[in-house]
């Protein structure tokens, strides 16, 4: 279970994805973020999913996917990238 110190934090390319958003699927996914790193219930990674010949693991908030990784020594869940899904797992360098 989580103690609480758990924070988020997101790269520079995931903060460029964000801006591309509206403000509503913004804080959706800030939201998502918030509660994944407080839940009483569930440590922050057991909500992400492997991600095949990746090394980030997958979150789902609603149409978009979230690249992350967790970063047990300091209980940092950082995000990589904030994707629709159609377009979350493609290669690109955009």
């Amino acid at each position: 279970m989580s103690d609480d110190g758990w924070t988020w934090e997101l790269s520079s390319t995931a903060e460029d994805d964000l801006d591309g958003l509206s403000p509503a699927d913004q804080d959706r996914i800030l939201d998502k973020l918030d509660e994944i790193v407080s839940s009483p219930w569930r440590d922050p990674p057991d909500y992400g999913e492997p991600l095949q010949n990746s090394p980030y693991k997958k979150i789902r908030v609603g149409e978009f996917r979230l690249s992350v990784s967790f970063r047990q020594d300091d209980q940092r869940l950082v995000v990589a990238r904030a994707k629709r899904r159609g377009g979350a797992y493609t290669a690109d360098d955009d």
